[in-house]
């Protein structure tokens, strides 16, 4: 029994890895095919030869999972195609609906998306398994979500999935890696709201791995793969003092890279800091998300206030770590000073890459219906209008739109040299030429990532290069 998985983006899946290392402990075959790497995915697939095709798709690939289904059911009819990942978990009848689709994975899928595949392998029937949702004389049966992974140290994550077909990902420099899943918080931006009321009483949300399960997960890839610094990149890293001094032990002795992790900055206290030092962490990541207080807690809700923001930086700061701060850029009710504030709290607290994005609001979600209701969405706004990219636009109809996208691409770069903000926040409020901030943006980019994940210029070209169809 063989199963494909197949995606779009070019970066490896933490939830593909996770099923192909269970699937692979189980006796089953695993494949990858990735549309970015590949000049026809459809074409790519045929020639895999499985006997289950399995999509995993992000929110803003709606489109693509729909066209590309449907055209590898027309060439492979045979073959049973199943969905999974977030954007099926949160909008399962949508997903299902697609002609290409036969199933859907409701769930983390260790358990039942293995047991789908044990009875398509034994030609047993599927329609009572926990977590999968399929047709049934054209009518969508939607089952109740599996239960949550409960034990993550039962399997490893399987890299040699993406190294093995793609050998240019296994030799990028900078390797990601997760040690737990959930996150308790209930940020408007983010699905883990969504999530977490989705797996009510299916089991305990936050669960992580033992520090010796990860540090021994670490060692089977830098041992096998060219790895000069990682990215742990889970919602919450630095959460757990006494997980974090066992794990900091255990990697200082045994791997010893130079590494970058996440936090929340309102958790953050001195002790996970030295930890984090001592342990060789370099970086810490975490959300500053708008530099006005009162969208952040309101708007965003994220209750941490700018003292708290100053205080934790403050905290990093003294331990010698460097700061990566995520935030976004045209939000609804942001004026262009909310969006210079953005950068000035950056440049107060001292960051040393700041992380920018342009807020997407997912369709059929409370923030999407907040923007509807104040007319900078359409009524009928779906997945269809929602663009491939982060970075370059934003679908919201705002005032001084151009302006905010300018600001938000040259935002590192007024942090990183603090003497052009003037000259560029100059020109982002007077020039209307997105190809010219695109292009600032890429640069601003290119310093920030070579010195944030601690690449030589060749490394950072290439890693940036591969990634680049996400752009």
């Amino acid at each position: 029994m063989k199963v494909c998985f197949v995606q779009k983006q070019i970066f490896p899946y933490f939830g593909v890895m996770a099923l192909s290392g269970y699937l692979k402990k189980e006796g089953y075959e695993t494949d990858i095919v990735i549309d970015a790497c590949e000049k026809d995915a459809v074409s790519a697939l045929k020639e895999a030869k499985p006997d289950l095709i399995a999509f995993s798709v992000l929110s803003n690939e709606h489109a693509w999972l729909r066209q590309t289904s449907s055209e590898l059911k027309k060439q492979v009819p045979g073959i049973p195609i199943v969905a999974g990942g977030v954007h099926s978990i949160l909008y399962p009848e949508d997903v299902l609906s697609f002609p290409g689709i036969d199933y859907l994975c409701l769930g983390e899928g260790e358990s039942s998306f293995t047991e789908l595949v044990r009875c398509i392998a034994l030609n047993k029937p599927t329609g009572d398994i926990q977590g999968i949702c399929f047709k049934e004389n054209g009518r969508l049966r939607i089952r109740s979500v599996a239960p949550l992974t409960g034990d993550l140290d039962s399997f490893f994550e399987d890299r040699s999935l993406y190294y093995k077909r793609y050998p240019k990902l296994g030799k990028l420099a900078l390797k990601v890696f997760m040690s737990s899943r959930g996150c308790p918080f209930h940020c408007s931006f983010c699905a883990n709201s969504s999530i977490m009321r989705i797996f009510e009483g299916k089991g305990e949300y936050i669960r992580r791995k033992t520090p010796r399960h990860f540090v021994e997960e670490i060692k089977r890839v830098i041992t096998d793969y060219p790895t000069a610094s990682l990215f742990l990149a889970d919602d919450l890293f630095a959460m757990d003092a006494a997980w974090l001094e066992a794990f900091g032990s255990l990697y200082k002795k045994e791997i010893s890279l130079p590494y970058i992790c996440t936090a929340r900055i309102d958790l953050l206290k001195e002790e996970h800091a030295r930890i984090l030092a001592d342990s060789g962490c370099h970086t810490v990541s975490f959300g500053v998300e708008t530099g006005n207080e009162l969208l952040r807690k309101g708007l965003l809700n994220k209750a941490i206030s700018n003292k708290r923001i100053f205080e934790g930086a403050g905290i990093i700061k003294k331990a010698g770590i460097k700061m990566q701060t995520s935030n976004m850029f045209c939000l609804p009710d942001e004026s262009v000073d909310d969006a210079l504030s953005t950068v000035d709290l950056n440049t107060a607290i001292g960051t040393d890459f700041m992380f920018t994005t342009v807020l997407l609001p997912f369709p059929k979600t409370a923030l999407a219906g907040y923007c509807i209701d104040k007319g900078l969405l359409k009524k009928e706004y779906s997945f269809e209008d929602m663009p491939n990219s982060f970075i370059q636009d934003s679908v919201l109809s705002l005032k001084n739109k151009e302006i905010l996208l300018n600001i938000h691409k040259v935002a590192h770069l007024c942090v990183r040299f603090p003497r052009l903000k003037p000259f560029l926040i100059h020109i982002a409020k007077r020039i209307k030429c997105r190809q010219l901030f695109l292009l600032l943006w890429m640069f601003g980019t290119f310093i920030r990532f070579k010195e944030e994940r601690q690449l030589s210029l060749g490394r950072t070209f290439r890693y940036l290069w591969e990634y680049r169809r996400g752009l």
